[in-house]
């Protein structure tokens, strides 16, 4: 696999997370107790002459996550699939239209027990630029994030918190001043190993994984 390669060619790179999201997702798996169904959708994006991913900046009216890098996308409403959902999330937070996006495939869910959901990724593309109309309640900015910089190990930390007496790595990427972490970074984290077949893995997470051997 060629990465410099397929990062500037987007037809070739969206061929390529098509075979490689193949048979991930599916049907919605029935939340945990105290959990509610939610779906994001990761888009991909050629800026600038490379592939990246567009995340958005929480508002400071939001109820959770002030101020925080996140993706569009919300609960799954009663009758709902997680694909309409994040595309309905989608085109109420950042103004594109439904028809504009073009599905290439889905991750595994994620729990965010902080916010309470059993989050599906839903990931897709747009024709871009894009003249994107965002709702100032709900984001703040948006931002363009290439992958090339998400891949660099330079640009990318672990930590290893412990919630409930149980250890999970925390992943933090430094894009430019930003920095992204929570449930996107680890939904950043599953799309860059399961399309670019790398592991994005920290010192912290090579000690939990000698101290678990």
């Amino acid at each position: 696999m060629n990465v410099p390669d397929l990062l500037t060619h987007p037809e070739a790179l969206r061929a390529h997370i098509r075979a490689a999201l193949a048979g991930r997702g599916g049907a919605p798996k029935p939340p945990p107790q105290g959990l509610r169904q939610a779906a994001v959708l990761l888009m991909v994006v050629h800026a600038d002459g490379e592939a990246a991913l567009l995340l958005t900046k929480r508002s400071e009216t939001v109820d959770r996550h002030k101020g925080e890098i996140s993706l569009p996308g919300g609960a799954i409403e009663p009758g709902e699939s997680p694909q309409a959902a994040a595309i309905r999330e989608t085109s109420e937070e950042i103004g594109v239209r439904t028809q504009d996006i073009t599905i290439l495939g889905a991750l595994d869910d994620e729990e965010t027990s902080v916010s309470g959901f059993l989050m599906m990724p839903v990931v897709g593309t747009i024709p871009y630029p894009y003249p994107l109309r965002v709702n100032p309640a709900e984001v703040r900015a948006v931002l363009e994030a290439p992958i090339r910089v998400l891949l660099d190990p330079a640009n990318v930390r672990t930590e290893i918190w412990t919630r409930g007496g149980v250890p999970r790595e925390i992943y933090f990427y430094s894009v430019g001043a930003e920095v992204v972490w929570g449930a996107t970074g680890r939904v950043i984290t599953q799309f860059l190993e399961a399309v670019f077949n790398v592991q994005i893995a920290g010192a912290a997470g090579r000690r939990a994984a000698r101290r678990a051997r």
